[in-house]
Formats: C-alpha cells, sequence, structure tokens
C-alpha cells in the first residue's frame, strides 16, 4: 500500500503547532553544546553594547527561542504574501521550525540570530520588487541588511548580490540604486554621529576594518558537530535545489525567478561557509532560510515513491544529528583535527 504519511503531514494544520511545540520544548530543556563563543570581539561589531544579562544561561536561551519564534512567524506571513507553494500548507515555515531546533548551536542568544530575523524582513520589500522598480521598497530592503551589517560587518558584503538579484527581477533603475546606497549609508551615519558624541570614533574605523578584514582558518580545527549540521543542511538545499529545477515548469513565472534568487542567496551564504568557517555559528540561521524555503517546496509539492523515502532518511538524519550534539566527547571528537 502506498504511503501517504508525506502529504498528510503537508496537509495538516497541526502540523506547524506540534512541530513548534516539540522544537521549543528542546529548544529550552535541552541545554546549549560546544564551546561558548565570544561575540563581543570586533568581528561583531555593536553586539558588544546587548546586555550581558541576555547572553548568559537560560535567559540567553529564552532570547533565542523567541528569535526563532518570530522568524517562523515571519517565514508563514513571507509565504502567504508571496505564495511561495501551490497548496495551502504551513510546510516552510515547519521546515524552518526543524532546521533551527536541530540546530542546537544556534539555540543561545547570538548576532546570527538577529542576522536572520533582519534578512526575513528584507525579503519582503525585495520580492514585492519584481519587475516593479520601487525607490520606497529597495530603501526599506538594504536598510534592513545595513542595520544588520551593525550586528556582524561582514554582512555588508551581501548588498552586491542583492543587487544582483534586483536586476533580475528586472527592478534595478538608477532611482532604486540610489535608495539602495542611501539606505546602506543611513545607519553608519548614525552609527558615526553616536561614536563622535560617545567619543567612540575608535570604535566606528574598527568596524570599518572588519569589513574587508579576512583571515585564513584552520580547517582541521572545524568542530565535527557543527561538520554534521553542515552537512545535513547542505543535503536538504542541494535536494530541494534540484527537486525545484526539475519541477519548475509547475510553478508560476513569478515563483519561479524567486525561487532562483533564493538558491543564488543560498549559494552566496555557502560560500561564505566555507571560506569563512569561523563564522559558522552567525551565517548557518541565515543559511537556513533558503534550505527551509527549497526543501519545503520539495517535501510539500513532490509526493513519489522516491519522496517518501527521501522524507523518511532526511527525518531519520535530523534525528540523528541531533543526538549527535549532545554525544560525549570519547564518542565524537571535538574537531576533525583529532582524526591527524
Amino acid at each position: 500500500m502506498r504511503l501517504n504519511f508525506q502529504k498528510s503531514i503537508t496537509n495538516s494544520q497541526a502540523t506547524l503547532p506540534v512541530v513548534s511545540a516539540l522544537m521549543l520544548l528542546f529548544w529550552l530543556l535541552l541545554p546549549p553544546v560546544g564551546q561558548p563563543v565570544d561575540f563581543t570581539t570586533p568581528d561583531y561589531g555593536i553586539w558588544k553594547f546587548v546586555p550581558m544579562f541576555l547572553l548568559r544561561g537560560y535567559v540567553s536561551l529564552v532570547m533565542g527561542a523567541l528569535c526563532a519564534a518570530l522568524a517562523v512567524y515571519e517565514m508563514a506571513e513571507l509565504n502567504n504574501a508571496n505564495v511561495l507553494l501551490r497548496v495551502s500548507t504551513r510546510m516552510l515555515s515547519s521546515v524552518l521550525a526543524i532546521l533551527l531546533g536541530m540546530a542546537v548551536v544556534c539555540h543561545p542568544f547570538q548576532p546570527g540570530m538577529v542576522l536572520m530575523l533582519l534578512t526575513l524582513l528584507s525579503f519582503f520589500p525585495l520580492f514585492a520588487m519584481y519587475q516593479t522598480p520601487s525607490p520606497y521598497l529597495a530603501f526599506l530592503t538594504y536598510l534592513a541588511l545595513s542595520v544588520a551589517s551593525l550586528f556582524f560587518p561582514k554582512f555588508l558584503w551581501i548588498v552586491p548580490f542583492y543587487w544582483l538579484i534586483q536586476s533580475y527581477f528586472r527592478a534595478l533603475t538608477l532611482r532604486c540604486l540610489v535608495a539602495s546606497i542611501l539606505a546602506t549609508i543611513l545607519p553608519y551615519w548614525i552609527y558615526a554621529a553616536i561614536a563622535v558624541l560617545m567619543l567612540h570614533w575608535e570604535d566606528f574605523m574598527i568596524h570599518l576594518q572588519e569589513m574587508i578584514s579576512f583571515q585564513m582558518y584552520d580547517y582541521t580545527q572545524i568542530p565535527l558537530r557543527h561538520l554534521f549540521t553542515f552537512s545535513l543542511v547542505f543535503l536538504l538545499f542541494v535536494i530541494g535545489s534540484i527537486d525545484f529545477y526539475l519541477q519548475q515548469y509547475r510553478d508560476r513565472t513569478r515563483t519561479r525567478t524567486i525561487y532562483r534568487a533564493l538558491i543564488i542567496y543560498g549559494v552566496v551564504l555557502l560560500m561564505g561557509m566555507v571560506a569563512q568557517p569561523q563564522y559558522f555559528i552567525t551565517l548557518l540561521p541565515l543559511f537556513l532560510l533558503s534550505t527551509a524555503i527549497l526543501f519545503g517546496h520539495f517535501f510539500a509539492l513532490t509526493h513519489t515513491r522516491f519522496s517518501h523515502i527521501c522524507c523518511i532518511v532526511v527525518m531519520l538524519l535530523v534525528l540523528m544529528d541531533f543526538i549527535a550534539q549532545y554525544l560525549p566527547s570519547q564518542f565524537l571528537p571535538l574537531s576533525i583535527s583529532s582524526y591527524f
């Protein structure tokens, strides 16, 4: 008898509440894993001004959970606004909730969660500009990116790729380009003014220097827990991308264009994580956005024997990756260097 569990999960109105409740339970009850990351370094801009009580212990987990819940809600609204799926389902939000719950390293409150929320906000005006150039929407899009870069200066390098996506949407006019540049500069004007008034000009200059400061990373020091999580998310991204290209003829032209833009966005972040793995924890929540949409498209719209088997395997891999995060060091060495 043909399995129908995948279609049942997709069509059920209870999927998102059940998934969200389970992920919230795991999020708040299970402790963080791995070595704490120091986010007060110049790499993370104004994050050092975040009150310390928000970054410690259980409060940090609660803040991280709130950011994840808000991201799941934003994903649902993004789907509603752009009809990213041909069927009525909350699969995109459910997949994002599962991925955020699985990525245990992202559970504490950290800059990547703020970047994820602001990036999701930037998608709303960006997608609305499809074949509709609007300086106002362009300003909102790049303002969100610029504010995000205050918490992670190197994130500003995403701006040229947004220009590429906007051009692909046939929405990059001279007025939109000027609006995007002004929106990108505006938060830095404000930051510079505050730095002068507060006698912190050196902090502002260091922030600017961090945008172009890149260091080589010893890949043998990559934590195996990070490698496992990255490999699984990358696999889901590839599966979703391949399935989209095979099934894209069923979607509207606008939807196809948006998904191609999301693939470009995902590839850019993928290159960033490979080139600078020391920022893995910060960039992973961003990569989960495109992965959730692409794999959610596959899960919700592809109902074949292969897709049923694939989804069962993926569920098992997600469970295994979640368990692997809590294996003691005698079972799971800390980094790749343990094998050399």
